[in-house]
Formats: C-alpha cells, sequence, structure tokens
C-alpha cells in the first residue's frame, strides 16, 4: 500500500518539458562569417573629389527694380486726380447706428 503512493509521488516529480539541444543556424553563421571577413577599400583623394562638387560663391542677387522709380513715373502720379468713395447718405447712417455697449437690463425672478 505504501509503495503504491510512494511510486505515483515519483510520477508527479517528474518534469514535464523536454529540452532539445541548440541548433545552429546556417543563414545566420554564414552572414557573421561574411561580416568578419569583409576589408573596405579605403577611398582614395581621386575617389572623394569625384564624389563631390567643387564650391562656388553664390551670385550676388539683383537689387529688384520698382514699377515707378523714374522721376517722368512720379511726376505723373503727383499730377493725377485722387480717387474718393462719396459718403452714405446721413439718412442710411442713422439708421445702421447701433450700440455696441448697451446691456439689457436683467429681469429679477419673482418666486
Amino acid at each position: 500500500m505504501f509503495a503504491v503512493i510512494r511510486s505515483s509521488a515519483l510520477r508527479t516529480q517528474v518534469r514535464a518539458f523536454s529540452a532539445a539541444p541548440a541548433r545552429r543556424n546556417l543563414i545566420s553563421d554564414l552572414y557573421v562569417k561574411e561580416l568578419k571577413g569583409f576589408k573596405p577599400t579605403p577611398l582614395s583623394a581621386a575617389d572623394a573629389e569625384g564624389a563631390t562638387k567643387p564650391w562656388a560663391k553664390p551670385a550676388s542677387p539683383k537689387v529688384p527694380s520698382l514699377e515707378g522709380e523714374t522721376a517722368e513715373a512720379l511726376q505723373q502720379y503727383e499730377t493725377s486726380d485722387v480717387e474718393t468713395v462719396q459718403a452714405a447718405s446721413s439718412e442710411s447712417a442713422s439708421e445702421v447706428t447701433e450700440d455696441w455697449f448697451v446691456f439689457p437690463e436683467e429681469e429679477t425672478a419673482h418666486h
């Protein structure tokens, strides 16, 4: 009787998972091997010059020209008539006038 209980107790203590051996990854191994074996060729001064453009000072900007900068255009502007807009009649102006800062009186609530 005690032997049956003891054998069942041993079975519950056994590991329930398996450990697989670590596998080597062929692709990763080849990649790392090629990385370690890579030796870059040093660039020469001629290679560096071929990859860049020589620096040149930019052209200075031009002064913008105005439409009426001649004396003739200025004289024509001074002699031209001034264009004005006629003001609205006084009747319509009084109708449009609004009191902006007049607040309506609040009515008190009667209970």
